[in-house]
């Protein structure tokens, strides 16, 4: 099936053909390991996830390299401020290290939450120093830095005649506009490579190199391990878009000129999630965690639901009145599908399951529609042309393309529901359903409160009722 995606550096969508023909090189900008990632953070990581399984539904293999920031990216995007590494330690009053491995495993169970699948390789800045470094005495030998005495070894954007590019960013302009402060920046673009250790102190991370003791910058990380996982050249970058203009355009800056351009075929990037009041933020204070709607009690589905309702370049407002509208959404869809558990009927017809298939699969394959085949799934619940057998089929492969968990969700709910009803709680379903058709509906929300009070839901249906012990 045709692939298209929008290309931030052509700023068009374009048809995807891969370097290599039938496999895909991948790499997916990750966390920084300071903290919790908050919904914002994870949206990013499920679109990548949405990007992913599409190309595996349409056949490729996919080398997938994600990182983990755990040193470099300090507060500041001009290379000023404190490692934000270093200040999650003093909040939290343990080594740094502790903190990287703290967060790691926190970003990976909120993954698994969501079923982000792992990638083929998440790799950590820390163990991939001396990649660095090398990357950096290549850029050294052919003239692109140079160093500030008591800070450290810096690019020289002058150098790349193609740097701002990817952002539509016009270097001269950048520079007649700009006020360079003081602090031996030959341009306000360039950015630092290698970060001296301050002399008066010692780091918890640093190391010797050819130009002394320091850590590596944020942005030379994603080069250097992206070549060593995926090769000089691959075929797809991606990000949350407030990595286009400064930590994306870095990174083509110091790989370009040592393996030729382009070093990425497409570059990928995904809109934020907002507040009502602006964007979602570690630094604000105000976020949510995927544990905090757990904690809540909200199925993390319905979050990745919510997600797909919209599209990966558009903004999307968080609220918890459009998280539980999702919740409603996918959980009517979950109770169709454990009706179709509840009446198997025929084989598998082929022909049916492949036209549904590839019309779902379409509006992923062009440019991530996920709310498209939402759509399509709704329409397919209501062709009564299709047997429950082939639906359910169906049902396992949307399963593999949007990650929804719609079969297992709907498995345990048929589970719960063979579970027979004991005799009063029956007995006050039937009292119930008799008030709502003499339409008194005060005696019908007493008695639907008695009965859940007893560990039991009621449920309307076509015949009546159903009765679903809770979980």
């Amino acid at each position: 099936m045709q692939i298209r995606l929008y290309n931030t550096m052509t700023r068009k969508l374009e048809e995807f053909k891969p370097i290599t023909p039938n496999h895909v090189g991948y790499y997916n900008c990750g966390p920084t390991v300071y903290w919790d990632q908050h919904l914002g953070n994870m949206r990013t990581f499920l679109n990548a996830d949405i990007l992913k399984r599409m190309l595996l539904a349409n056949g490729y293999t996919v080398n997938h390299v994600m990182n983990y920031t755990d040193v470099g990216h300090l507060t500041s995007d001009e290379d000023t401020g404190e490692d934000k590494m270093e200040k999650g330690a003093a909040r939290e009053n343990i080594s740094v290290w502790e903190v990287a491995a703290k967060y790691i495993k926190s970003c990976e169970r909120d993954m698994a939450s969501l079923n982000i699948l792992p990638p083929t390789h998440a790799v950590r800045a820390t163990d991939h120093i001396k990649e660095q470094i090398e990357l950096l005495q290549k850029l050294e030998k052919m003239g692109f830095t140079y160093e500030i005495p008591g800070d450290g070894i810096y690019y020289d954007t002058s150098k790349f005649p193609d740097y701002g590019a990817l952002g539509g960013q016009n270097l001269s302009e950048l520079k007649a506009g700009a006020r360079i402060e003081n602090n031996g920046k030959r341009n306000i673009t360039d950015f630092a490579l290698w970060k001296f250790s301050p002399r008066d102190s010692k780091r918890q991370m640093e190391w010797d190199s050819p130009w002394g003791v320091g850590f590596p910058g944020w942005h030379l990380e994603c080069s250097a391990m992206s070549m060593k996982y995926l090769g000089d050249h691959f075929d797809i970058h991606s990000g949350g878009q407030e990595h286009i203009k400064v930590h994306h355009t870095n990174e083509i800056a110091q790989s370009e000129p040592i393996v030729g351009k382009p070093w990425v075929h497409y570059w990928v990037h995904w809109e934020w999630l907002m507040l009502k009041d602006g964007k979602m933020a570690k630094s604000s204070g105000s976020f949510w965690t995927v544990q905090g709607l757990i904690d809540k009690g909200y199925d993390p589905m319905t979050y990745r639901y919510l997600l797909l309702l919209g599209h990966y370049r558009q903004p999307i407002v968080f609220s918890f009145e459009s998280l539980d509208a999702a919740a409603t959404g996918y959980k009517n869809i979950i109770r169709k599908v454990a009706d179709l558990m509840n009446d198997k009927s025929g084989d598998t017809d082929q022909d049916l399951y492949q036209q549904w298939h590839d019309k779902i699969l379409a509006p992923v394959s062009d440019n991530l529609k996920t709310a498209e085949a939402l759509v399509v799934i709704q329409d397919l619940l209501k062709d009564k042309t299709v047997n429950n057998t082939t639906k359910l089929a169906l049902f396992g492969f949307i399963d593999d393309l949007l990650g929804l968990q719609f079969i297992d969700r709907a498995t345990k709910l048929h589970k719960l529901e063979s579970v027979e009803a004991p005799e009063n709680v029956k007995e006050l379903a039937q009292k119930r359903l008799e008030a709502k058709k003499s339409r008194d509906f005060a005696l019908a929300d007493s008695l639907r409160s008695e009965i859940d009070s007893l560990g039991w839901n009621v449920l309307d249906s076509v015949d009546g009722f159903k009765l679903v012990k809770k979980q």
